[in-house]
């Protein structure tokens, strides 16, 4: 699948955001994504899920790790997305129009991180962001519905 689904309300920013921290989980800071990856302290894939999300998402393929991006990260962000900033939800997240701030948001929200990747975390959002601007731009493509979706969806 060579798109996001229409029913994916995330803008540029967003997605860029979301890759940035893929690119740190899994990518070795590069969009050169490895989503079967299991890390020495065992977690697992994309957004290097925890043990305690290994039942549903351990030794899985890339459509179903981004399905269950898209199946949780409502429910994530609605609930950790305080540890952001107050008052923080999955409407204010898909509303972001920065990669770097859509990088720390889900960084802080979804995946529960520590404080030093932040920065990896930011500078890998703005090169996807700008990678997927170019590619765009090369292709005589509007960002729309192509985004940066190529990479794992």
């Amino acid at each position: 699948q060579d798109s996001l689904p229409e029913h994916v309300p995330w803008n540029d920013y967003v997605i860029a955001g979301i890759i940035g921290n893929m690119m740190v989980e899994c990518g070795g800071h590069t969009l050169a994504l490895e989503p079967y990856i299991y890390s020495t302290d065992g977690y697992y894939g994309l957004c290097q899920w925890s043990r305690g999300y290994q039942d549903r998402v351990g030794d899985t393929d890339t459509e179903y790790q981004c399905q269950f991006l898209l199946d949780t990260i409502v429910y994530e962000i609605d609930t950790y997305g305080h540890l952001y900033k107050r008052g923080f939800d999955y409407s204010s997240f898909i509303s972001l129009t920065n990669e770097k701030d859509a990088a720390l948001a889900f960084a802080r929200s979804y995946e529960r991180c520590g404080f030093m990747s932040y920065g990896a975390r930011r500078a890998c959002a703005t090169t996807a962001y700008n990678y997927f601007v170019e590619w765009s731009k090369i292709k005589n493509n509007v960002w729309g519905r192509r985004r940066a979706s190529v990479v794992f969806f």
